[in-house]
């Protein structure tokens, strides 16, 4: 089993959130006004501007130089496509699981098959994260990385906010609504 660290864990969760608010925020919208384009259109124009959102504000949390830009960004947008990759391809792999689950004349080796192909999915994944991940923190020193874990942290809280709100403001039945002023994460006192 590969060790994998608690920086490239909590780098997925941010990233993963990212996509789902895309995705959310996407099927909130299903109408599209009169003259719009396609309705997967208004989902790949939210996702968009979120990743450039996102870029941006990265840009500035972590200090980059020109230099750093012109490998680092391009690194980042490399995962957030291998994550959008991973998620079509998950939901494919899991919807046909699911169908073999509810199929009562299924058997054990089509289950474990479908069961062991949406582990492959994940496996794969988890390696090419990995790598774009190592490809970024070749990029950034000490201290961007640094900042990258605090930056994650906000990224994820923001967006789990987003995605409430895009839902319809349904926080679930306890705990406070998410903050974006958690003591834990806040910036480092250098001006992050």
């Amino acid at each position: 089993m590969r060790s994998r660290s608690w920086r490239h864990r909590a780098a997925g969760v941010a990233l993963g959130a990212l996509a789902s608010v895309a995705i959310a925020a996407g099927q909130t919208h299903r109408e599209k006004p009169p003259g719009a384009g396609p309705p997967g259109a208004r989902a790949g124009e939210v996702r968009e501007a979120m990743e450039q959102m996102v870029i941006a504000r990265m840009k500035v949390a972590l200090h980059l130089t020109e230099a750093q830009e012109t490998t680092v960004i391009p690194r980042v947008q490399k995962l957030m496509q291998a994550r959008r990759d991973h998620a079509a391809k998950r939901r494919a792999a899991m919807a046909q699981l699911r169908a073999l689950l509810q199929d009562g004349t299924a058997g054990d080796r089509e289950i474990e098959q479908s069961l062991q192909a949406v582990r492959k999915v994940d496996d794969d994944f988890r390696d090419r994260e990995e790598g774009l991940r190592d490809a970024i923190d070749r990029e950034l020193t000490w201290r961007q990385r640094g900042r990258m874990v605090f930056f994650e942290a906000r990224l994820r809280r923001v967006m789990q906010r987003r995605l409430q709100d895009a839902m319809g403001g349904a926080r679930g039945p306890a705990g406070p609504p998410v903050e974006d002023d958690d003591q834990e994460d806040a910036p480092p006192e250098d001006g992050l």
